[in-house]
């Protein structure tokens, strides 16, 4: 009995020793909370829990998801700011979050998404479309676009909340159209979904990862992508082109971030270890069967320069739409 014993530690030893750490650290030797800064069951949440899942088996230890979506992301800014740079606290975003805010907030953004946080990589891109409630009876861009500029400041459209990509690329649509909708934040993709498979709301641009399975089951239907080419997911929307808007280009994407001040090698681990989850088949292939790509080689400084290279292209943007978040 005592040989076996023995043999049991040695064996349960070997395993813990076998577990991939940071570079001259233990990190991480306990569990480890990723802050989402959106609601359960959007994109960004996905992305988190799948990475999550496969992060908690390769290093042995628990990478724990929580969803922190108020302010549209400002609040989980906030909260993973405050926490200690030792990469036990990690946040996942989106486009709104990590860039629209810039242009949405000014001067009242009290975590900036360059200077606030320190960034690991980026997970997924994901297409914006837009989808409609078939009592529209709309079937194409331009009969959305006449439809809305006969009824003006009739029709309301829905999105995951204040300050979020469906906010902004829905905004973004109206001002392009040059017609009037109401916004109306929810939140949560889903919560928002509810009220326009009702027919409550008119509208909703939203990640083609979440629409394209309510596009399939008929409950709306899908009158542009803001991509220069088509969906797999949901082959028969057209492009932006396509329907006579090519300046209408939005994709999302997934970063994750951490606390200010984190070591690289740390956030250089993390990087690493969230590349190998994505090459996990479980991972991979339920991210790509939902409309995303997944980008290679987005390491901590290449994930900061495309930031910054977003905040400097969406925040003219969103100051033109005239969006507001209060």
């Amino acid at each position: 009995m005592k040989a076996f014993l023995a043999a049991a530690l040695a064996l349960l030893a070997g395993v813990a020793q076998a577990q991939p750490r940071a570079p001259g650290t233990d990190y991480p030797n306990r569990p480890v909370r990723i802050v989402v800064a959106l609601a359960p069951g959007g994109n960004a949440d996905i992305n988190a829990r799948l990475v999550a899942t496969q992060l908690s088996q390769q290093t042995g230890q628990q990478f724990l998801v929580e969803n922190r979506p108020s302010g549209g992301g400002t609040v989980a800014f906030e909260t993973v700011a405050a926490t200690p740079p030792d990469g036990y606290t990690l946040l996942v975003g989106a486009l709104g979050s990590h860039t629209l805010n810039v242009g949405l907030y000014g001067d009242r953004l009290r975590v900036h998404p360059l200077t606030g946080v320190d960034h690991i990589t980026i997970s997924s891109h994901s297409a914006i479309a837009v989808a409609v409630h078939p009592s529209l009876n709309v079937r194409t861009l331009a009969e959305f676009r006449d439809l809305l500029k006969a009824n003006p400041g009739k029709y309301d459209y829905g999105s995951s909340g204040n300050g979020t990509t469906g906010h902004i690329a829905g905004a973004m649509l109206v001002h392009l159209l040059g017609v009037q909708a109401q916004h109306v934040p929810y939140r949560g993709s889903a919560a928002a979904f509810t009220d326009l498979a009702a027919g409550r709301t008119a509208f909703q641009a939203d990640t083609i990862s979440f629409l394209s399975e309510h596009f399939r089951n008929g409950a709306v239907r899908g009158i542009v992508i803001a991509t220069p080419e088509r969906s797999p997911m949901a082959p028969d929307v057209p492009t932006s082109a396509e329907a006579g808007l090519p300046e209408y280009q939005a994709t999302t994407w997934t970063p994750w971030s951490t606390t200010l001040g984190t070591p690289l090698p740390i956030r250089q681990f993390l990087y690493e270890q969230i590349a190998e989850a994505l090459r996990a088949p479980a991972v991979r292939d339920r991210l790509i069967q939902l409309g995303n790509t997944i980008p290679d080689g987005m390491t901590p400084e290449k994930t900061r320069a495309f930031i910054a290279s977003e905040i400097d292209r969406w925040t003219p943007i969103v100051r033109a739409t005239g969006a507001r978040v209060d």
